[in-house]
């Protein structure tokens, strides 16, 4: 383990340190408090994860805390220490005070094609960063983008790394997982058309996000998630909404270009962070109107509860229970 964290072994210890202030956040396995760290003084995130209620296997939550403890970069949220009790584990990690970009954009009031570059650019040089070290995180969505703070500068803070891995050229990655909305057409191919994946799963899920963050919209229909996961294998959906007419060519194709199920073609991280949207000085605040960012937001705020109740069941979950999910990896 990294010499930079932490780990302990008592939940007594664990008190001692850190105060658990209130619950901001739930999940089926785990539940996360605003805390304070005593000995910095600084308030944290502690994600409390219930051993006994876990569905996956022990050697998943170690995995999740390993990769973690291995990665420092300013776009990935930052492991400060871990605690192990034969019930429970207690992950704490910097507190992302702006919350989850998925609310800040609800709340904002407006969100210009600027606004959603800057936002991307950052995303990709995190995962630039994980990519380069042999790590796949598998479940980018809008919900696991965090804010370091509430101020417009915030930085963004990728985070849950839950389904991440370690991949190789030698290794395969073959087990169904991810959140419905943002998986990867080859990740539900598998055991029908395809054996294993690679780490293109997550640029298909960055095209996913951008394309919501540019119109409010999903690309994909997430009211039936047989149809969903149709559209999902054959790369269908649409710039036909009028929202596209005021959308620049350049974000048009970096989305395009993401949302490729051909994975030779799809752009790696590399050539996204090299794409004229990405690197371009071309200012696109003026092309959405402050009744077409209203549109927006008023989109992500209808469509908040359907994004949510979408990714209540990961897919990997389910698979499981019909014998399809290797398990591998």
């Amino acid at each position: 383990m990294s010499s930079r964290v932490e780990f302990g072994q008592d939940t007594g210890q664990f008190f001692q340190r850190f105060t658990l202030i209130e619950q901001i956040g739930v999940g089926g396995f785990a539940t996360v408090h605003r805390g304070l760290d005593r000995l910095s003084n600084e308030f944290v995130a502690v994600k409390e994860v219930d051993k006994t209620q876990y569905f996956p296997s022990d050697s998943s939550l170690e995995r999740e805390v390993y990769i973690l403890s291995e990665v420092q970069h300013e776009n990935i949220i930052r492991l400060i220490c871990t605690y192990v009790a034969p019930t429970k584990v207690f992950i704490v990690t910097e507190l992302a005070s702006g919350g989850e970009l998925l609310e800040r954009i609800t709340d904002a009031g407006c969100f210009s094609e600027d606004d959603a570059r800057a936002v991307v650019s950052q995303i990709l040089k995190g995962v630039e960063y994980l990519h380069q070290r042999n790590i796949v995180h598998r479940d980018l969505k809008l919900e696991n983008i965090m804010l370091s703070n509430l101020t417009p500068q915030a930085k963004v803070k990728i985070a849950d790394f839950g389904l991440a891995r370690y991949f190789t050229d030698d290794s395969q990655l073959r087990t169904i997982c991810g959140s419905p909305l943002y998986v990867a057409p080859e990740i539900l191919d598998i055991g029908t058309n395809s054996e294993t994946y690679t780490p293109a799963v997550d640029m298909w899920s960055i095209g996913v996000i951008v394309y919501i963050l540019l119109t409010g919209n999903s690309p994909f229909d997430i009211e039936d998630e047989q149809v969903l996961f149709q559209k999902i294998r054959s790369g269908e959906y649409s710039m036909d909404d009028y929202l596209w007419d005021h959308i620049s060519s350049e974000a048009k194709d970096c989305v395009q270009r993401l949302l490729t199920v051909d994975t030779t073609a799809r752009m790696t991280v590399n050539e996204a962070l090299k794409h004229p949207w990405i690197t371009g000085a071309r200012n696109f605040h003026g092309m959405h109107s402050a009744k077409l960012m209203e549109v927006k937001r008023k989109r992500f705020v209808e469509q908040l509860k359907s994004f949510r109740m979408v990714q209540e069941e990961q897919i990997f979950m389910k698979h499981q229970a019909n014998g399809i999910d290797s398990g591998a990896t």
